[in-house]
C-alpha cells in the first residue's frame, strides 16, 4: 500500500507481487475515475499503480496549473508537491528506477517537467496527447535523470493542443540527450485504445 496526503489518490495492486509502480496524472477538468480500471485496460500485471487527482478545482473535475499567465507558478507549485510524493514514496520502499509516470494532456506536461528535474533516473515517463513547459536554464537540472527513456505520443489531428508543438518540444529533448521515443497518429486529442499495446509493449521493455 501506499500512503499519501499530499494528494487525494487511489492505490491498485499489482495482480503479481511487484515492486513496479506507475503514477498517473489525468487531464485538465479531469479526475481519477477515468483511470479507475486502468490496470485493466493497460494489462501490465507486474504493474501498481497510484491514480492522482490534481490539487485544484476545475470545470467539474481537476486540474494541476492555472492558465496563462498562471501557468508558470502552478507548474512549480505542483512540481514541488511531486517531488514530496516521489520522496515519500521512496521512504516507503519505491525505489526512483522502478516508478513510471503516465500523463494525459496537462498530466503529460507535469510528468515531463517532473523527469526533467527530478535529480533521480526514474523507471520511464509516458505522455499522451501533451505538451512543455520549458524553464529557462532547464538543460542545468539534467543529470541522473537525463537516463530516463520516455515514450511520446500525439494526434495530428488533435485541435487542442497542436501536434506541431509537441513535435518541436520533442526536439528539444533529443537535443539535450534524452531517450525519447515519439510516436505521432491520426486521432484527436485522446488516450485511444490502439494505444495501449504500444505502451504495454515499451513499459515491458523497461521492467525486464
Amino acid at each position: 500500500m501506499i500512503v499519501t496526503d499530499l494528494f487525494k489518490s487511489r492505490f491498485i495492486l499489482a495482480r503479481r507481487p511487484s515492486e513496479k509502480l506507475m503514477v498517473v496524472l489525468h487531464g485538465k477538468g479531469d479526475s481519477i475515475k477515468p483511470f479507475l480500471s486502468f490496470d485493466e485496460e493497460l494489462r501490465i500485471p507486474e504493474m501498481n499503480y497510484l491514480l492522482l487527482n490534481a490539487p485544484r478545482k476545475y470545470s467539474g473535475g481537476f486540474s494541476w496549473y492555472g492558465d496563462p499567465p498562471f501557468q508558470k507558478d502552478g507548474v512549480l507549485k505542483t512540481r514541488k508537491k511531486m517531488f514530496h510524493l516521489l520522496q515519500e514514496l521512496e521512504l516507503q520502499g519505491w525505489k526512483p528506477e522502478n516508478i513510471f509516470l503516465f500523463g494525459f494532456s496537462q498530466g503529460c506536461l507535469v510528468s515531463a517537467d517532473i523527469a526533467m528535474n527530478y535529480p533521480k533516473k526514474l523507471g520511464g515517463v509516458v505522455g499522451i496527447s501533451g505538451y512543455f513547459h520549458f524553464f529557462p536554464r532547464w538543460k542545468r537540472n539534467l543529470k541522473q535523470n537525463k537516463q530516463t527513456p520516455w515514450l511520446l505520443t500525439h494526434g495530428s489531428k488533435d485541435d487542442v493542443l497542436p501536434i506541431d508543438d509537441t513535435k518541436f518540444g520533442v526536439e528539444k529533448l533529443r537535443s539535450a540527450g534524452l531517450k525519447v521515443d515519439f510516436i505521432e497518429s491520426k486521432k484527436k486529442h485522446v488516450l485511444e485504445e490502439r494505444e495501449y499495446p504500444l505502451i504495454r509493449r515499451w513499459v515491458e521493455q523497461r521492467t525486464r
